[in-house]
This record gives structure tokens, C-alpha cells and sequence, in this order.
């Protein structure tokens, strides 16, 4: 039973690992990988590459040529049960004469949950579920939370001294942190649907926010073709409309939306489609005049974007923090100290005891390069990874 059990891990382990592949282009999809297995040997293997493609299901079979009769499956979520714009998996399954199937994760879709199983099990197949559960339900944890709450997952990034700050009094900031740091911020832009960003740091830097291939890491590269690449949706906020679109390189290239603000407690969003790539969303206003973030990310679940990341200056980033939107932070921290002058990383208002700081878990720490990259997560997101570990 134990060497069952650790191979039941092993094979997961490798569809995990093509899943991974797929977050790239499985937008708005989440990342499924399969892995066939019959007679202690993989026969057939894949993932779900784009949304109206074959699923990892069908990938794998095409893999196996066809033929997976008495084989057992290992899915990292839930095989669908709904015709969408692909077949069922589930039904699939049962037609290719499985013996077993392994789920890793179960899928919280009401068009899914607890059909996907029910339908193989229905049909004699024996199924085994939460083997490496934990890892699957946090590979797609933008996905879990965009398709129960519609609303976005946000991630927010920050290049940082040790001293937590992002630029000197004059503005200088390129670069605090190493190439290879850099280089994984593009990662992560290529795994985002869209990137937001505020007026003040179009203003000052001018970005492009593009994802650019060359500059991807070695292994993202050999994943993701250059043809492959995914531009993330460009958000720019401006509340006083102060920008000029003509002027400024982020709307010169790919889709943006350029979020400026109307009256505070005016009603729904309003768009108007300025040229072929920009759109103009006026968005009511918050207390303070600022654009409401929270009715920002609710037009952005109505989009369907499940991953929105954060690029922003100290004022919007701390904005996000501080009103309880941030899902996690990826921290870039680069060995050098720039002084109390320099620009601080996040401008949030100081708590009136030390309890009740804003706090993060942190979920890993990796060397990257000459910097440490910390990733930190909501609490309960850690929470319940934890406990997912523990019962899995």
C-alpha cells in the first residue's frame, strides 16, 4: 500500500509538472496536466495548452495513440463533466475503458464540482482523490478564487532595497535588483491576464509593461514559444484623466484599458472604445477621489481576468495593501541600502498598535541571482495550503 501510494505521488508529481506548462495560455482556463500509466510505465501524457483546445485528457490520450484501455489516469483537477466549447473529459474517460482515475485537486465550477467524479465512478472506475492536493489546488489558485468570487487574484510585485525602498529621492531606480530578478518579474508578467499600474509611474518611467521574450527565464523559454507569448491587458489608473494616450508608450502597444474617474456614488462603469487597443473605463470614485479599487477588480471579474498584477508605484501599491486586496506579494530584495530618503516601497497609513499591522505569510524564499526573492501569501491562503498538505 505504501509503494502505491508513493507511485499514486510520483505520476501526479509529473502531470503537476506539465500543468505548470499550460500557465502561460490556458487563460481563462486553469492549468490541467494528465499522465497515463499502465504496467508500472507512462504511456501518454500532456496538458491543456489554450481555451477551446483539448483539455490534458484528450492531450495525453492523443499521446498514448489512442489506446489507455486498463491504464490508470492521473488528472490534476477534476475531469470537466459540462459541454463547453470541448466534450466532457469524464465521459471520454469512461469510453477509453480506464480502470482507475487519481484526482489530484477537485474543481470548485458549479458546472463541475463533484460531477467530473461522480460520472467515472458511476461507470465502475475506481477514484482516488487529494493525492498531492495541496500543490495542484495552489498551482491554480488564481483560477479557485476568480471562479468562486469573480473577482481577480491579485499579486503584487516589488523591487526593493533591504532598507524596503524602490527608488532615490531623485527618482533613480534603474537597477535596484539583479538581471536574473528581472527576469523572473517577466515570468510573471507572461503568467498575468492584467497588469495594473497608476498616472504617477506612467508618468515618471514611462513603461511599456510588455512581456518581451528575450528577457523571459531560460526554462520559461524553452516552454513557451516567442509566437506563444500572451500580452497581459495593460490598466492604467488615472483618476483625474491627466494622461495623454498619444504620448506615452504603454498605449502604443497591445490592449489597454485606461480606468479614469467619474463622480464618487455615480453609478455603473461606463466604457468608450477610443481606437482599436485602448478603452477608456470610467469608474466611480472612492471617498478620498481616487478610483475605487474594489469596483476596478469587479469590472476586471466581469472580464474574466483571474490574474491581475500589481506594477505601481509606493502610493497605489500600498492602496491595494492596505485596503485588504492583495492576494500575495512576490518581493524582490537586492543586498544594497539606499537611506531614509529614498522612496519607500509601499505608502500605507501606520497602524495604531502593532497588532493590527498588515501581515502576510510567507510561503518560500529562493536566491535569485545576488537578490532573495520572498513570496508572501494572505494568511488564509496559507492556511488552508497547509491544511490541504497535512490531509493530502
Amino acid at each position: 500500500m505504501k509503494n502505491s501510494k508513493k507511485l499514486d505521488r510520483r505520476y501526479m508529481a509529473r502531470a503537476l509538472k506539465l500543468a505548470s506548462y499550460g500557465l502561460y495560455t490556458t487563460y481563462p482556463n486553469p492549468a490541467v496536466g494528465c499522465v497515463f500509466v499502465r504496467g508500472g510505465k507512462i504511456i501518454g501524457e500532456g496538458w491543456h495548452h489554450h481555451a477551446g483546445q483539448p483539455h490534458a485528457e484528450i492531450m495525453a490520450l492523443k499521446s498514448a495513440g489512442g489506446d489507455v484501455r486498463g491504464a490508470t489516469a492521473y488528472v490534476t483537477l477534476e475531469p470537466c463533466s459540462h459541454y463547453g466549447r470541448t466534450p466532457p473529459c469524464a465521459l471520454r474517460l469512461t469510453r477509453e475503458g480506464i480502470s482507475r482515475c487519481v484526482v489530484a485537486s477537485g474543481d470548485p465550477n458549479p458546472l463541475v464540482s463533484g460531477k467530473g467524479l461522480a460520472i467515472l465512478k458511476e461507470a465502475g472506475i475506481e477514484v482516488e482523490t487529494g493525492v498531492l492536493d495541496a500543490k495542484a489546488w495552489f498551482l491554480n489558485r488564481a483560477f479557485m478564487k476568480a471562479i468562486t468570487s469573480n473577482l481577480p487574484f491579485v499579486t503584487l510585485k516589488s523591487g526593493m532595497s533591504l532598507d524596503a525602498r524602490t527608488a532615490l529621492p531623485s527618482g533613480e531606480s534603474e537597477w535596484i535588483t539583479c538581471e536574473k530578478s528581472r527576469c523572473k518579474v517577466q515570468d510573471l508578467r507572461a503568467r498575468s491576464d492584467a497588469i495594473v499600474t497608476g498616472s504617477g509611474t506612467v508618468i515618471a518611467d514611462d513603461p511599456r509593461l510588455s512581456v518581451r521574450w528575450d528577457e523571459l527565464p531560460e526554462k520559461a523559454r524553452a516552454r513557451l514559444p516567442r509566437e506563444e507569448v500572451r500580452q497581459p491587458l495593460k490598466v492604467v489608473l488615472d483618476s483625474r484623466a491627466r494622461l495623454d494616450p498619444g504620448k506615452y508608450r504603454i498605449f502604443k502597444e497591445g490592449k489597454v484599458l485606461w480606468c479614469t474617474g467619474s463622480d464618487f456614488g455615480s453609478g455603473k462603469p461606463e466604457s468608450v472604445e477610443l481606437d482599436s487597443h485602448v478603452t477608456q473605463l470610467r469608474l466611480p470614485r472612492d471617498p478620498k477621489g481616487h478610483i475605487s479599487l474594489k469596483a476596478l477588480l469587479q469590472c476586471l471579474g466581469a472580464m474574466q481576468i483571474r490574474r491581475l498584477m500589481v506594477e505601481a508605484g509606493s502610493r497605489l501599491s500600498g492602496a491595494f495593501l492596505g485596503q485588504g486586496l492583495c492576494d500575495e506579494l512576490y518581493v524582490f530584495a537586492a543586498p544594497k541600502i539606499l537611506g531614509a530618503d529614498a522612496r519607500p516601497a509601499f505608502d500605507t497609513p501606520a497602524p495604531e498598535k502593532l497588532d493590527q499591522a498588515l501581515g502576510f505569510a510567507l510561503h518560500s524564499v529562493k536566491k535569485c541571482g545576488g537578490d532573495v526573492r520572498l513570496h508572501y501569501v494572505r494568511r488564509e491562503l496559507e492556511d488552508e495550503y497547509l491544511r490541504r498538505l497535512k490531509e493530502g
